[in-house]
């Protein structure tokens, strides 16, 4: 939903919805309650209502669009059932939903939500109110909320799968038993259903609680697939860290179903982790044996041999595979990785001497290989071989990368700028994306930024174009530039995620407009809650602010969910602060073994005075 904070203008004065003051014209700030001729609440509800249509296009951008690479925990489906158009008293709560939403005030949004929910029959509100409620973490609403979506829409595993999870969290597993039972009623008992009822009593927080609730679904569904169940219960305690229980269930599972490549190679990798690497590769070598021409499964049983001592052996069921080109760029992967650089190179040599149906693709892979190994010249050459296919744009990318890693960027340049005369939209955008890329890696900031002006005179609506100036405007410290391309790709896509967090956290980092930034990264962990960056951002706006502890517990888990330098750098910032410094000097440690040149890293290390 865009940020809107309508002000509506009724004789001299102004109402901003959301609230019970008035400005006048004049700017001066008064309550209603001080104002003897101020309107009653009741009749700026009547004013508002008058926007009946306003909002329900409002609604239709907020609760219809799905965000891309949502959790799915928080409802990231909604169905095609339409309803009739929703009644103004609705609207409006919905539109106080969002207004609030947008000024931070979650607890308040999540309640106008929720009564629109309870108002309405359509199941996108619901769906909303449930997302809000979520990202809250207001969980008895949650729970209310997503009931009311999973009535609404029964046909949806969303639904129900977010109302189980809500209910869970509050204790009411009767009725998570209750949406559990439809998941996989939805599903047929299906290995996707039984693994999403594991992922769901994981979540739970109560594992012998869960155990419980599991017991009873078995209890109630004696038809299902013993394997399958065997299978979905390794996954509950493994997520429960029980891995010796894990891995006996997924043995169990074996045993009934012993042609199963999943619960094979399931059982394979729990092996694996309790340290009995032959077992583990027993339990492979069989998932293999069923399905020699599973090729990730037989990439997977080569390194695992590797691993084991047994290059020998790994190499000779690569060289069993059907030579394709992907196969043999995996060999002289596997080679230069065992350090084998002789090997590799004659592989390479034979690779070129091959013939294949498809030489553009042949081309492809080779000129991988050839980065692997340092030859970039020749990388060039057989990436400026392809000139058709689906490839062709890629290549003509990496093969201008790779000039301007060479020394050349003017003529790298010149290969994009040759680029852009395709009749080709992705073409040009992609083609003046690079060029600004290549110039940034070379330090210079400034002419990628003219280079993206350039580009957005030629495609002034590329989101991808405009947000990547944002970022680099940012970096310039140019704050007003990027404010305004994320504002406007956030017209285009009110719900991308990464814009509003960009702004929100850009606001944070380099302005002292804290309630703006966190209103709009707060919008941004409704759409994706489990997003590393957006947790992370999470975090550091409430140390911003002076909310330590609320900021470790977001940092901590964004470093959980993704072990990003920058994000090392934010958590470290704040333990040290807080004096927690030989905990901060740990994950720096880390931080700086995966990217030592991480600029966010170094910067923050080096201004703290920290000693490592």
């Amino acid at each position: 939903m865009r940020r809107c904070a309508l002000i509506l203008r009724v004789g001299g004065r102004f109402i901003k919805p959301g609230g019970n003051q008035c400005w006048f014209a004049s700017g001066k700030r008064v309550s209603f309650a001080g104002m003897e001729t101020a309107l009653e609440q009741h009749a700026v509800r009547t004013l508002l209502r008058a926007f009946a249509c306003l909002l329900a296009a409002l609604l239709a951008v907020g609760c219809s669009t799905v965000a891309p690479q949502e959790d799915a925990s928080v409802a990231p489906a909604v169905s095609d059932t339409r309803t009739e158009p929703t009644s103004d008293e609705v609207m409006y709560r919905v539109f106080a939903g969002e207004y609030l939403g947008s000024e931070g005030d979650l607890d308040g949004a999540v309640k106008e939500y929720l009564q629109a929910a309870m108002e309405s029959d359509d199941p996108a509100i619901a769906r909303r109110a449930t997302r809000i409620a979520f990202a809250a973490e207001s969980w008895m609403q949650a729970s209310m909320a997503a009931d009311r979506w999973a009535l609404l829409d029964p046909e949806n595993v969303a639904a129900h799968e977010s109302a189980a999870t809500a209910m869970l969290r509050v204790g009411d597993f009767a009725g998570a038993e209750f949406q559990i039972m439809k998941i996989l009623d939805l599903s047929q008992d299906s290995t996707e259903g039984w693994l999403m009822v594991s992922n769901l009593l994981a979540s739970a927080g109560n594992p012998a609680q869960a155990d419980e609730v599991l017991e009873q679904i078995l209890q109630r569904r004696g038809d299902a697939d013993r394997a399958e169940v065997y299978y979905a219960r390794s996954q509950l305690a493994m997520q429960s860290r029980k891995m010796q229980q894990a891995f006996e269930l997924a043995r169990r599972a074996v045993e009934e179903d012993p042609k199963r490549v999943e619960f094979l190679t399931w059982a394979g990798r729990l092996a694996l982790g309790l340290k009995l690497p032959e077992t583990g590769l027993e339990y492979i070598r069989r998932a293999w044996r069923i399905d020699p021409d599973d090729h990730d499964l037989t990439l997977a049983y080569a390194d695992l041999l590797a691993r084991t001592g047994q290059p020998d052996e790994a190499r000779e069921v690569m060289a069993g595979m059907k030579q394709t080109p992907d196969v043999m760029l995996s060999r002289i992967l596997f080679e230069l990785a065992a350090g084998e650089d002789d090997a590799a190179s004659r592989l390479f040599d034979r690779f070129g001497s091959m013939h294949f149906n498809d030489e553009q693709e042949k081309a492809f892979y080779q000129a991988q290989a050839a980065e692997a190994l340092g030859r970039n010249d020749r990388a060039i050459e057989l990436y400026g071989e392809i000139h058709s296919g689906e490839r062709q744009l890629v290549a003509a990318i990496r093969r201008a990368e790779l000039t301007a890693a060479q020394g050349d960027v003017k003529e790298a340049r010149r290969q994009l700028a040759e680029l852009r005369e395709q009749p080709n939209d992705l073409a040009v955008e992609e083609s003046w994306l690079a060029e600004a890329r290549i110039l940034r890696e070379e330090n210079r900031r400034e002419d990628a930024m003219t280079v993206l002006d350039d580009a957005l005179e030629q495609l002034p609506d590329s989101v991808s174009l405009l947000y990547t100036r944002s970022l680099l405007a940012a970096e310039l410290g140019w704050i007003d530039v990027a404010e305004r391309d994320l504002r406007e790709v956030l017209s285009q896509q009110p719900e991308n995620a990464a814009a509003l967090n960009a702004l929100g956290y850009t606001l944070a980092d380099q302005t002292e407009r804290y309630d703006e930034a966190e209103a709009l990264i707060r919008q941004a962990y409704i759409l994706q809650p489990n997003e590393p960056s957006i947790v992370d951002s999470m975090g550091w706006i409430a140390y911003r602010q002076g909310r330590n502890d609320e900021a470790l517990q977001h940092l901590r888990r964004a470093w959980t969910l993704d072990r990003n330098p920058e994000i090392a750098a934010h958590l470290g910032e704040v333990l040290w602060m807080t004096g927690r410094t030989d905990e901060a000097r740990s994950i720096w440690r880390e931080a700086m073994q995966i990217d030592s040149q991480n600029q966010v890293l170094q910067e923050t290390i080096d201004r703290l005075g920290a000693d490592l």
